[in-house]
């Protein structure tokens, strides 16, 4: 049966009744070679054989995304405020005199050693430090980001290819709306679309 949608180049049934032909559309589940031989003379009963055989199919993948154009990024100030946790196994208290003083920023722990390690305690003191940040907006280079993206597209496009599938063609098309790029890639293959599968008689 066939794995996918796709256009017809050659068959080659190896085993069984091929059921389609150069220039057929086939469909996702589509039977390409039937295990049973048919005799024209409905008196001889029909033939029941593993069908087996190669399926050379034009197949299409796509696969579209879209960048910003304008960026907004976290830039740190310089201005830092800690508070101090005593932690007590799972539960822990915090000591701070205020509030902390910035709208944006960067939180990082980090443990205070206590003897070297060298005592297995179940108490922690733990170091909170916020950093500020500034959130700023930049203009990517649009070359820079046309490339990114094509780079990430065929990223994904590559995770949808089977190892023996061979490149026909590839269209690739940017568009700008507004402050966004975005990036369509067509990709035209041909490959073995056949896998076997049991099909009921009955």
């Amino acid at each position: 049966v066939a794995t996918k949608k796709g256009v017809i180049i050659k068959t080659i049934a190896k085993n069984g009744n091929s059921l389609v032909r150069k220039g057929d559309v086939v469909e996702k589940g589509d039977i390409l070679i039937a295990g049973i031989i048919s005799d024209e003379d409905p008196e001889i009963e029909d033939i029941y054989v593993h069908a087996e055989g190669e399926v050379l199919a034009r197949t299409v993948y796509t696969h579209s995304m879209e960048e910003p154009i304008i960026k907004t990024i976290k830039e740190e100030t310089g201005r830092v405020y800690e508070t101090y946790e005593l932690k007590v196994g799972k539960r822990g208290v915090q000591f701070s005199k205020d509030d902390i003083p910035f709208k944006n920023y960067i939180e990082d722990v980090r443990e205070v050693k206590l003897f070297d390690n060298k005592l297995d305690l179940p108490l922690k003191i733990l170091v909170h430090e916020y950093r500020e940040v500034e959130a700023k907006e930049i203009k990517q280079n649009i070359d820079f980001l046309k490339k990114a993206i094509h780079i990430k597209a065929i990223e994904e496009i590559n995770k949808q290819l089977a190892e023996s599938v061979e490149i026909e063609s590839k269209d690739v098309k940017y568009t700008i709306d507004g402050d966004v790029l975005s990036i369509h890639i067509v990709v035209e293959a041909v490959e073995d679309i056949g896998k076997k599968q049991i099909i009921n008689i009955n």
